[in-house]
């Protein structure tokens, strides 16, 4: 029995409150992510931080990268600079809004089942890990200056921001903060997605009992092993060999396989109309359909009239 329902698992949530209140939670931290995101692109502070922290020491200078193209060199802008990170940032946030709008018509619907979410929110898990490690990678174009760790707006905060950046600082750090939320929220949907695709004792009692009722309807004694398509083909062969409904020609009923006009004849010949004498001598009433055969006595005896 465990090899029947091995893969078996279930289409209902185990607590759908749960995922009803997680989705409400997600409609406004969406919201949050995207107007974050979307007012950082393409590049409203990063650079402005980016030098603002160079003043500081605590990271390199972007005045490196114009050095570094006007020298015709090569030379990677570090990832927590980068576009990159601002435009990924963008393009998960606009994602994140076009699943919940998804998500709640599947729900509506009932068919936005656990194994969906389990892949769609693991999905959600990779893209916002990566959106963190970007906000945080370090910063080591520098040698004399090397950020190890996370930029100095996320470890030092705001108090080394100038006046004009520290509007753009706050916004950064939300922006940081909303993704870490983002990312606990779909691995709190992750974990409830796979805690409801356990099945339930009653649930697999249930699915056990389906298996047997199916293994009693398919068994044949001669073919006790006979695969799903055989066995489809002996029930279609089984259902084109049963007796047909017994009806007459003409659409009657077999217990009354008498017409008008047999039973005119009949009753012209001086034969019974009832059902025993109409079933033994169907083949003659049959036959009476095509004309009577011989003389007629009520005929006979007007003709000689």
């Amino acid at each position: 029995m465990a090899r029947s329902i091995r893969l078996f698992v279930t289409r209902r949530w185990r607590i759908p409150k749960a995922m009803l209140a997680l989705m409400v939670l997600e409609f406004p931290l969406t919201v949050a992510a995207l107007a974050l995101f979307g007012i950082a692109d393409p590049n409203l502070y990063r650079t402005k931080l980016w030098q603002n922290g160079a003043d500081q020491g605590f990271n390199s200078s972007p005045i490196m990268i114009l050095y570094a193209f006007a020298n015709y060199k090569p030379i990677a802008v570090p990832l927590v600079w980068s576009s990159f990170m601002t435009t990924w940032n963008v393009i998960i946030s606009v994602l994140s809004m076009f699943i919940l709008l998804v998500k709640s018509v599947m729900w509506v619907m009932h068919i936005f089942i656990p194994l969906v979410s389990l892949v769609v929110h693991g999905t959600l898990i990779a893209l916002y890990a990566i959106a963190i490690r970007n906000q945080s990678a370090p910063d080591l174009l520098d040698p004399e200056h090397p950020a190890k760790g996370l930029p100095w707006y996320l470890s030092k905060g705001c108090s080394y921001a100038t006046e004009a950046n520290k509007g753009y600082c706050m916004q950064a750090r939300a922006s940081f903060g909303v993704t870490c939320v983002m990312l606990a929220l779909w691995s709190i949907y992750f974990l409830l997605s796979l805690y409801s695709l356990i099945p339930t004792t009653a649930e697999r009692t249930s699915r056990e009992a389906d298996i047997e009722l199916r293994k009693l309807g398919a068994y044949t004694p001669d073919e006790p092993e006979m695969s799903r398509e055989a066995q489809r083909d002996a029930n279609r062969q089984l259902f084109l060999n049963l007796p047909k409904t017994p009806t007459t020609p003409w659409g009657r009923s077999a217990d009354n396989p008498m017409t008008p006009r047999t039973v005119a004849f009949t009753q012209l010949n001086g034969g019974s109309n009832g059902n025993a004498s109409g079933r033994a001598g169907l083949g003659a009433d049959l036959g009476a359909r095509a004309g009577p055969r011989g003389g007629l006595p009520f005929r006979e005896q007007w003709n000689g009239a």
